[in-house]
Formats: structure tokens, C-alpha cells, sequence
């Protein structure tokens, strides 16, 4: 089998490839969906060697090895080696979780503990710390050694660790009496260890949130570098000697380098010099170096992965020159990368799949090739009439069963599985949920269902197996990283939220100071207590076990607050202020509210077939809280009292998905819909949100606003009277005495915060009359307070989707080379960027810079002082994808969605408060797609220390980590 023929052709299953005798370059050819991972997980199961697998790009990686992972049912055997995510010598620094990932993949793999490790064509050109640092960096644990804990922090700080009060990132430590809290980059929670003396007597996992320790006790815990340089020791004083000579080299300025080993030895790493690395270790090894000659590579779409080799390569060769061409410190390139030439080589001798979707022919190459036999299962909605989605699946699934096959469903997330079962069983199938199922354990003729992080499945007729993956049932869908349980319950009242010298609200003593956490004995009782002070100086220690009675205190930006006298009466009254403007303010609703309750609400009937249908569709996993602030609603539109709910959350985290629903709701029983927005273009953003949800329903969609004409609106008018329109959209045009509707049920109103007093009126009374369902990522205290007093219901949604979590944000100085790398990114994968420029002054001058520095980009400008009509034509060009950059002003900070622009750019980001900039930063990030957000500011010296400290809050908000400081 070895000498075949490049065109000689093997029919092949999954056990006839694994057993065949071993070749030097195979390919495989003909492989769909997750077919590829499936038929690896199997030679995973059959071989003892590890598999080194090559992806063109992360997103296509991430895949792979969550499908190998859920295929091979031991995930930790499976590892991705990320790569930096910034271009080749750009002025960025690598986020550090994604450091501490990369180190912890090749210090697995060094220790034989992966199966198979999924690279990025990136990651594997770039070059890695040798082996034999990485060897000598490790640290390991036990419960019950004797460690001198001296020797234990200058060791940690040896490995790139930095102390902190409060323990809450990756790569962080903090001392407080016998007690070391470390959070390793080995593990997903950081660790509490105890110690007797010098011996370690416990450790244990804690919350990063409530910093309450868990009772599992661990008896081994690994210390590795928290990031891939580590300035200490005497891999510092390399660094330090070798910078010297790279300067001589290269004739940087004295005082240039002078300054950058001022920073170096006081622990601050500028961004951009991450690529300096080799100067750490001297010679930086390959991928290549720890996977040795022991394993298989396998090539996924060699084409693609050739083509992004070639795209990089280029890369490389640009920075290098850019660096050199600016007389900037730098390193050669050969030093950081591998070239193509080098890849092909160190391939040439190793054993190699090649695994392609089509056929190839290459006539210089000789090599088995292996043709599977794989069908996509396609969309299982095709075909399927609304309403039937149901019997349209089980007939289909019904079919295959009977013919022998063995059929595993995978769902992402349990709700989903249940819905599942909920459709199919009322048509006779009845699928019980096994969890750890894999395809071959199934019997022939029988289905499954299991849980599984899988998109897409596959057909192999020669096999008579199926595996289906919810999307190819409901739709394409796109998954949210919840939060922990005990994080949620901790939400309000965690200490993560605390640091020294913060103002908090006791509930009994009022606002004092956060002065810290101690570690107190009291007799014969041990325990963590908050320290808080007040006025006087008197001081609080309050447990950590009742921290529910403190909370940060929050007000105006820049506000200093009159610190309490514990004892005094001046808290007490501050309260029974309040309580009485609740009062007043309870007065003046009374009647509104008690007329809505005395009357008798349209009772709507529980969800059936067709809403769960419709809500299965949702192309997005269902965060605990959006769940259920959808059952919430759900319940009060099937009750006898009206609805009035506030559905509260910050910008993308699902309020539109709750309102849809419930606008879904009401159609289905025949009452009309009205959407209430503050603005004309959110009016036609939530039109078109609407049609695509609702694409395939039987409801009617209308919009009225200035971009219809006066007779469109007219006519959609008409209809709505006449009942022929089921949701309607539109601004405050909706509330003029004009508009009727034959039905009207629901009204949902988007930000009613951003309507007028008169607007206001009309919707007071329109709340006496029908349900109403607001939204509001930012609720005014009034609306608030109603919530809170119970007049209208509060549904909060506080887990942010996981594309948030994805923004990728740096903050550095203002650099042309930069801003061009950044806009081209994102053009060239088809995006668009928002460069936010706050003086409308100079916002055509910058606008004009940009036209110079990126001829490629076609440029709009927009601010508030432009007349709306043109501005509103600038927002829908860059909307409708006409224009691909957007010069404008903090206008784009509320309301809009546009999932192509995912990369924004934020000049002269020290001006702006925490709230802008996170207000800002919500704008991209909208989509699957990797977003960027990157803060420019000035030199240091022109920064306040207010600005400082706002940036440093951000950069804890967005995930940058302890190691980076400005």
C-alpha cells in the first residue's frame, strides 16, 4: 500500500485506513462536516503515537479541536497552541492568558501528557523558548513538603509572576500571613495554599469572585511561567547583555536604551517588545524541537494552509522592514520565524496526512491516497413546512433508523437537548440523553442523543452512522460563555469589585473606605475580614462570610462622597430621605399603576409546538439570566395582571431575543405588536433584526420612519388599522394621534430613557391600556426605583455573550504604522472599523490623515453637529457596507449593531470616562468574528493620573491581565 500511485485511488472506511501499513505521505480526500475529526479520533484510539495537526487559520483550529476533543471523550488530552494574535513586530503586546496558554500546551506536550496538539499555520512558524528553559522553569507543589516560602515568592517572581492585593487574574500572586494565594496558568481557578511553619498543610481551589476557598483539597499543584519571557535572574541579565549588543548592532540611541533597561529591570515590558524574546534565551527553538520525530502531522486543506504560509511570510518580511526602515530596536526575523522553506523541510521526513475536501492532483508527488465515502446531513429544516419542523426531523430520523443505521444526535447545552426531546416525542421518539456517548457505541438502528461541543456531523453510508449536530437541525448557532454559579450569586457583592481605598456602602453604617483584606484570630476563631473605615477613623472588620451587607459605592464620576460616623444619626437620616422621595414618587403612580392592575388583562395561552420551534431556532445558547428573563416574560403575559417588565442589560447581552419572543408570542394569538426605538436608524436595524428572526413565520413586518416615503408610511398605516401588519416598528412617529391599530397588544419600547416628556405622557397612558415590555441597557433611577418597589417587574441579564469576551484591547500610543496595520486587518476579511476622533474641530483634518495613510479604505465622517438628515445618510451608508470606515464622534456609543465592524479605534482615549470607553468599546465584537479595540493615547507624560487609573479599570474589565502596564 505504501507505493501506490499518485492517481491510483483507495476506497476506504474509518478501520481500513487506521490499520493500513503506515506511509511516509498519505492523503485523505472526500471528508465533510466533522468526518476529519471523527476518522482522527479513531487512530487516536488504534495508535500510540500523538498527532500534530495544522490548521490554516484559529477559527478553523478552535473547531478542530473541540470536535477532536468531543470525538477522542478525553478533552485533556487535546490541546491548541494559540498564536499571539498581533501582526509580526507590531507595537502590541500578547494578551497574557494566551501566553500562559501557549506555555502550558509545550509543557504538556514535554511531558508526554497530549495525544494531539491543533496548531495554527502562525503558530507553527513562530518560534518558542527552548525546551530546555522551559524544563528548569517548573515548580511543583505538595501538600504536606517543606518549602521556605521566601524561596517560594522569589520563585514565583523568577517564573513571571507579580504580586498583588487581591488575587484575581492568571499569573498573579498575594501574600497574607501563612497564606499564599497563587493563580497558576495550569489551572482554571487560582489556589489557597496553607502553610504550618514552612510545611504546606493544605491547598485548595477558591472563587476569584467571592474569594471563598472550595473544600476539594488538592495534593498537587504546577507552577509554570506566567508568560514566555521571563525578566528575572539570569535570564533578565541575558536579556539585559544582549539588548546592549542588539543596540550597538542596530546604533540606537544611548539614552533610548538606557531608558528601556530602566523599564526592563523594574518589571515593565513597553508594547511591541514581546518580540524581542530571543535576546531572553539567545536561540529560540521550533515546534518542531518538542514534538521531535514521534508523531503524525496531519495537514488540513493543504492549499489553504499553503496560502496563509505565503500571507504570513510576507507579513514577516513587512515588519521586519518597517522596523529596520524607522532605525527601531528589533530583532531579525530569522530569529523569531520560520520560513516556508523551513516548514517544507522539517515536513519532508516525517510521516504526513493530508486531508482535503476535494481530489487534488499533483503529479510530482507519489503518495496513497484515500477516498471516504462522506455526505453532509445539509440543512434537516429544508423542505420542512412551518410548524412541521417536528414531524418533518423524526420522519427523517425515523427513515435512517429503520434502514440500520446508527444515528447520534449532539446537542451544545442540555435546554437545547430537552427542547429536542419536547419536539420529536409527541411523533413517537423518544431519545433519553446519555452524556460521554461517542458515534461507535451506538447499535445499528438505534438513536442517541448526548451532549457534545459539535457544529456540524456527517454520513458514512459505508458504515451506516450518522452523527448530527443541532446546527444542521436548528440553525447556525453561536454559543455564550455563562458565568460560574458561584460568580452569579456573587455578582453584586464580590470583592472582585473592591480595592484599597474604594468607597463602600455598609447597610448599617453607611459609606466608609475599603481599606483591605486581613487574615485575623480572634481567641480560637481564624478567619478573612474586610477592613472598612470612617469618619473619626473608627474602623470595621466585618467577615467575608457577611459580605452581602457591602457594596461599592457608586457615584458621579470624579465625586468624593462624606465619609459616615459609625453610631452617628446622619446614615439613618440619609435613609429615611430616601424612603420618603420612594414615597412621593409611589403617590404619584399610585393611580396609574392601581388602574392597570383593576383591569383585566388579555391572558395569552402557554407556548405550543410552534413558539418552541421558534425558540429552538434562536441561533445563540440562552444564558442562564436571558432565559429567564424570557420565561419571565413568557409567565406574565399568561397571567391576569398586565405586563409592565424592564428587561435590563448592557449592550448585546440578548434584551432584543427576550422582546422578540414575546412580540412572537403575541402574534401567534392574534394580538398586534408595536416597536417603539428613539431613532430612525436603530428603527431599521431592529426592522431587519426582526425579518431575519422571523424569516419563514407566518408574521408581518413593517416599518415607519423617515426612510420610507410619506406614502409607504401611509399605506403600512393602512394595513396596521386593518389588522394586516402583525409588529410594527417605528420612531416617536408611532405615538402621533394618526396611528391605530386594529389589535394592539404589546408595545415594546427600546431606551425609553431617550424619548421626551411628551412622548412620555403617551406612553403613560398607553401603559394603562396594553402589555408593555421596555429595554434599557442604562435605566434611569426612576424606572429604577419602580422596579425595585415592585410597580413593574425587573428582569436583569448580566452574563455577557461570549463575543464579548473575545474583544481583543490594547492600549498604546498613537503610531501610523499601527492605525494602517489595524484598518487593513480588518478590510481585508471583509469588516469595517469605527476610529473614533472626539473633536469635531479636527474630525475632517483626521479624516484627511486617514484617506493618506490608507488610500485602500473608502472614509465617512460623522458627528452630532451635523445636520441629522446627512448624518443619518452617512450612518446608513456605513451600515449598508458603502463606506468601510467611520470617522465620527462618541454618536456611535449607544444602540448600534452592525456585526461587520469589528475592529474600533479610540484617539486620545485618556479623555474619556470608564463608561465611554466601555460604552465604546461595545460597539464591535457584535458577531463570531474576532473584534479589536485599540486605545490610543499620548506620551506618558501627558496622561493624568485620573486617566491612568481609568485605563487600568479597563484593562481589567477587558481581560489584559496584571503583567501589562502602561
Amino acid at each position: 500500500m505504501t507505493s501506490v500511485a499518485n492517481h491510483d485511488i483507495l476506497h476506504a472506511t474509518t478501520q481500513s485506513f487506521v490499520e493500513a501499513a503506515p506511509a511516509v505521505y498519505r492523503e485523505v480526500c472526500g471528508l465533510v462536516g466533522s468526518a476529519a475529526a471523527y476518522l482522527l479520533s479513531r487512530h487516536l484510539a488504534a495508535r500510540p503515537e500523538p498527532l500534530f495537526i495544522v490548521a490554516a487559520n484559529l477559527r478553523q483550529a478552535e473547531r478542530l479541536a473541540a470536535e477532536l476533543s468531543f470525538y477522542h471523550g478525553r478533552p485533556q488530552q487535546i490541546a491548541l497552541l494559540p498564536h499571539w494574535e498581533i501582526g509580526p513586530y507590531e507595537a502590541l503586546s500578547p494578551r497574557p492568558d494566551i501566553e500562559a496558554a501557549r506555555v502550558v500546551t509545550l509543557a504538556a506536550l514535554q511531558a508526554g501528557e497530549l495525544r494531539a496538539v491543533v496548531l495554527t499555520v502562525r503558530s507553527l512558524m513562530q518560534r518558542v523558548m527552548p525546551a530546555a528553559v522551559l524544563t528548569g522553569l517548573r515548580e511543583e507543589l505538595q501538600t504536606g513538603s517543606e518549602v521556605s516560602r521566601e524561596a517560594l515568592l522569589t520563585r514565583l517572581v523568577a517564573l513571571g509572576y507579580h504580586s498583588v492585593p487581591l488575587v484575581e487574574d492568571q499569573g498573579t500572586f498575594s501574600v497574607r500571613g501563612d497564606i499564599l494565594d497563587v493563580f497558576p496558568s495550569t489551572e482554571e481557578q487560582p489556589v489557597r495554599v496553607e502553610f504550618f511553619g514552612d510545611q504546606i498543610e493544605r491547598m485548595r481551589p477558591f472563587d476569584a469572585a467571592s474569594q471563598r476557598s472550595d473544600p476539594c483539597l488538592l495534593r498537587r499543584l504546577q507552577l509554570l511561567p506566567a508568560r514566555e519571557m521571563v525578566l528575572a535572574g539570569a535570564h533578565l541579565e541575558h536579556f539585559c547583555q544582549a539588548l546592549k549588543q542588539r543596540c550597538d548592532q542596530l546604533n540606537i540611541a544611548r539614552t533610548q536604551r538606557e531608558a528601556l533597561l530602566e523599564e526592563i529591570r523594574e518589571g515593565l515590558l513597553a508594547p511591541g517588545h514581546a518580540f524581542l524574546m530571543p535576546l531572553n534565551y539567545g536561540v529560540l527553538d521550533s515546534f518542531f524541537d518538542y514534538a521531535q520525530e514521534i508523531g503524525l502531522w496531519v495537514i488540513v486543506d493543504p492549499p489553504a494552509v499553503e496560502q496563509e504560509t505565503d500571507r504570513f511570510a510576507a507579513e514577516i518580511r513587512e515588519g521586519e522592514q518597517r522596523m529596520a526602515g524607522r532605525g527601531e530596536l528589533h530583532v531579525a526575523a530569522h530569529e523569531l520565524f520560520l520560513d516556508p522553506r523551513q516548514i517544507a523541510t522539517a515536513l519532508e521526513n516525517r510521516p504526513r496526512v493530508d486531508l482535503c475536501a476535494l481530489e487534488l492532483l499533483r503529479l510530482d508527488v507519489q503518495r496513497p491516497r484515500y477516498r471516504f465515502v462522506v455526505q453532509g446531513n445539509g440543512d434537516l429544516r429544508q423542505n420542512a413546512e412551518p410548524g412541521s419542523l417536528a414531524a418533518h426531523l423524526a420522519t427523517r430520523l425515523q427513515a435512517l433508523s429503520d434502514d440500520g443505521w446508527r444515528v447520534l444526535l449532539v446537542c451544545h447545552q442540555q435546554g437545547q437537548a430537552e427542547r429536542l426531546q419536547d419536539l420529536l416525542e409527541p411523533h413517537g421518539l423518544r431519545l433519553p440523553l446519555s452524556e460521554g456517548l461517542k458515534p461507535e457505541s451506538v447499535p445499528p438502528g438505534r438513536m442517541a442523543l448526548t451532549l457534545g461541543d459539535l457544529s456540524t456531523g456527517f454520513r458514512l453510508p459505508d458504515e451506516k452512522l450518522a452523527v448530527i449536530g443541532e446546527e444542521e437541525i436548528f440553525g447556525r448557532r453561536s454559543r455564550r460563555r455563562g458565568l460560574s454559579e458561584a460568580r452569579a450569586r456573587a455578582m453584586l457583592s464580590s470583592l472582585a469589585e473592591l480595592r484599597e481605598g474604594d468607597y463602600v456602602v455598609h447597610a448599617d453604617h453607611g459609606i466608609g473606605i475599603y481599606r483591605g483584606l486581613l487574615h485575623l484570630a480572634a481567641g480560637q476563631v481564624e478567619g478573612d475580614y474586610l477592613h472598612l473605615e470612617y469618619a473619626g477613623q473608627d474602623k470595621l472588620y466585618l467577615p467575608v462570610e457577611r459580605i452581602e451587607k457591602v457594596q461599592k459605592y457608586h457615584g458621579g464620576e470624579g465625586h468624593v462622597p462624606r465619609l459616615d460616623r459609625m453610631g452617628g444619626n446622619a446614615w439613618e437620616k440619609a435613609k429615611l430621605k430616601a424612603r420618603a422621595a420612594v414615597e412621593e414618587l409611589a403617590r404619584e403612580l399610585l393611580q396609574l399603576y392601581a388602574r392597570r392592575s383593576m383591569s383585566q388583562a388579555f391572558r395569552y395561552s402557554p407556548p405550543d409546538h410552534l413558539f418552541r420551534e421558534f425558540e429552538a431556532a434562536f441561533p445563540y445558547e440562552e444564558t442562564p439570566d436571558q432565559q429567564a428573563a424570557i420565561d419571565e416574560v413568557l409567565a406574565d403575559m399568561q397571567s391576569e395582571r398586565p405586563l409592565d417588565r424592564l428587561i435590563c442589560g448592557d449592550v448585546g447581552y440578548g434584551k432584543t431575543e427576550v422582546a422578540i419572543r414575546a412580540a412572537y408570542k403575541a402574534v401567534l394569538d392574534n394580538r398586534q405588536v408595536a416597536v417603539l426605538v428613539p431613532t430612525t436608524v436603530l428603527a431599521r436595524q431592529h426592522w431587519q433584526s426582526f425579518l431575519d428572526r422571523l424569516q419563514g413565520c407566518p408574521v408581518t413586518v413593517e416599518m415607519v420612519s423617515r426612510f420610507r416615503s410619506v406614502a409607504e408610511q401611509k399605506a403600512v398605516l393602512k394595513r396596521a388599522a386593518a389588522g394586516q401588519v402583525d409588529i410594527l416598528i417605528g420612531t416617536h412617529r408611532l405615538l402621533q394621534r394618526d396611528v391605530r391599530f386594529k389589535d394592539l397588544g404589546l408595545v415594546i419600547v427600546d431606551e425609553e430613557q431617550r424619548f421626551g416628556v411628551s412622548h412620555k405622557e403617551r406612553l403613560k397612558k398607553l401603559r394603562a391600556e396594553v402589555d408593555m415590555l421596555t429595554l434599557t441597557a442604562t435605566p434611569i433611577p426612576r424606572t429604577l426605583h419602580m422596579s425595585l418597589l415592585g410597580l413593574r417587574n425587573l428582569s436583569a441579564i448580566d452574563t455577557p455573550p461570549v463575543d464579548r469576551q473575545a474583544i481583543r484591547t490594547y492600549v498604546t500610543r498613537f503610531d501610523d504604522d499601527l492605525i494602517r496595520q489595524a484598518v487593513l486587518r480588518e478590510l481585508r476579511r471583509g469588516g469595517q472599523v469605527f476610529f473614533v476622533h472626539n473633536r469635531v474641530q479636527s474630525i475632517d483634518a483626521m479624516a484627511g490623515f486617514l484617506c493618506s495613510l490608507v488610500p485602500e479604505a473608502r472614509i465617512a465622517v460623522g458627528h452630532g453637529q451635523m445636520p441629522e438628515k446627512a448624518l443619518e445618510g452617512v450612518m446608513l451608508d456605513f451600515i449598508e457596507g458603502r463606506s468601510n470606515v467611520l470617522v465620527c464622534s462618541t454618536i456611535i456609543e449607544n444602540g448600534l449593531d452592525i456585526p461587520r465592524a469589528n475592529t474600533i479605534i479610540v484617539n486620545r482615549a485618556d479623555c474619556f470616562g470608564l463608561s465611554q470607553l466601555y460604552q465604546l468599546r461595545g460597539r464591535v465584537g457584535r458577531s463570531d468574528r474576532r473584534a479589536y479595540a485599540y486605545l490610543l493615547i499620548p506620551g506618558e507624560g501627558a496622561l493624568t493620573r485620573e486617566a491612568r487609573e481609568r485605563l487600568r479599570v479597563l484593562q481589567e474589565l477587558t481581560e489584559l491581565g496584571a503583567g501589562f502596564r502602561i
